[in-house]
């Protein structure tokens, strides 16, 4: 034993475990984006009482945060993919877009479009802008609850990267962006039930503003632009209706009774055949 030994314990070479055992396949995905961001986020917010966070404090209280902001991601990921698979419009817009190789090696099936978002983060309302527009050819409505809900998740990203990048510590950009006010000493991220109630609120209302923004601009597309296309099958129309329908349809929230509009798909086929004269 020298001083160089002296600064502290050493407990030698240890292997991680067999990367194959670390991952198993998932079941079949439920038909939307949506209901498996529910599903996901209905975890992290009811599965721990508060009495267990107040035990145990801000460091499992971060992981859950952290596991929202994923779920939300990964919405994202799905649903753009799902818009990649369908939407001619989309297709030819980012047909100039990189994808990373190592994405298409891997993915298979319907995994494919949706790889061409493994390098991309929807860590901030930018990147979830530019995502949009640059893959789907569609702007974030200015005036909409999408673009407003976009800014609250801002919020939560900002603070998500203290959590994730070093240890809970705001860094000063962050803090800057928050709009904090100056501090002598570093600035911890302070996580409690009640606030990750509120960011899973953020997260759920973000996520259904967006769907319902999309699911819209999807089936005008296909009542309009789809059909000037030579792409375009009339005897495909129907498959393609009730492709879009169910990739953004909340079987929970049909279930709940909580979705204002026609419940069936008949009656939606035929609402949105009459307002656009087809």
């Amino acid at each position: 034993m020298t001083w160089r030994n002296s600064a502290c314990m050493s407990i030698g070479r240890v292997a991680c475990p067999d990367a194959n055992t670390l991952v198993t396949p998932i079941g079949r995905k439920r038909p939307s984006a949506i209901d498996d961001f529910y599903a996901a986020t209905s975890t992290a917010l009811t599965r721990v009482d508060p009495n267990f966070i107040a035990t145990y404090g801000d460091d499992v209280v971060g992981l859950l945060f952290v596991g929202l902001i994923s779920s939300t991601e990964n919405y994202f990921r799905d649903i753009l993919g799902f818009t990649l698979t369908i939407c001619p419009v989309a297709q030819a817009h980012s047909s100039d877009e990189k994808v990373q190789l190592g994405s298409l090696l891997w993915a298979e099936g319907p995994l494919q479009n949706r790889s061409a978002f493994e390098f991309h983060a929807f860590s901030s309302a930018e990147s979830i802008r530019k995502a949009v527009q640059n893959f789907t050819c569609y702007q974030v409505r200015s005036n909409g609850t999408f673009a407003l809900m976009l800014g609250e998740y801002d919020k939560l990203c900002e603070l998500r990267h203290a959590v994730v990048h070093s240890g809970h510590i705001v860094a000063g950009k962050n803090a800057i962006k928050l709009g904090l006010k100056r501090s002598a000493t570093p600035l911890k991220v302070k996580l409690g039930y009640a606030e990750l109630q509120a960011a899973g609120s953020v997260c759920t209302a973000l996520v259904q503003a967006a769907n319902t923004e999309l699911f819209e601009a999807l089936t005008v597309r296909w009542a309009t632009t789809w059909r000037q296309l030579p792409s375009w099958t009339p005897s495909d129309e129907g498959k393609l209706l009730r492709a879009i329908r169910a990739a953004f349809l909340s079987k929970r929230d049909g279930a709940n009774k909580t979705i204002a509009g026609a419940s069936k798909a008949s009656q939606f086929e035929a609402d949105v055949r009459a307002e656009f004269n087809l």
